[in-house]
């Protein structure tokens, strides 16, 4: 009974911790301009954005082709433009996208 309380005590601190961690502006940036070349039917459904580092650096997967990778680097670039012409925070360092 005691090993059952302990172990249910550890599992909410952990999933506590876990809701508590916040994207940094970089990856914000990212998945927003991600979202945003998505939503103008910019990327193929073949390409998705799965993973986003502190810093901003993206990798992303395309499904039985390389078809649509370059569309997106270069949405994520133009959006990336675009926030910075308009004074809006910028990542210090461009995305690096990898397949």
């Amino acid at each position: 009974m005691k090993r059952l309380r302990v172990s249910v005590i550890l599992v909410g601190a952990v999933l506590g911790a876990c809701a508590t961690v916040q994207n940094t502006s970089e990856e914000d940036l990212v998945w927003s301009a991600y979202r945003q070349c998505k939503a103008e039917g910019r990327i193929p459904t073949n390409v998705q954005l799965v993973r986003v580092d502190p810093d901003g650096r993206a990798s992303y997967t395309a499904y039985s082709s390389g078809y649509g990778s370059q569309e997106l680097e270069r949405c994520i670039a133009e959006k990336f433009a675009i926030s910075s012409s308009a004074a809006l925070p910028t990542p210090t360092s461009a995305p690096v996208l990898s397949p």
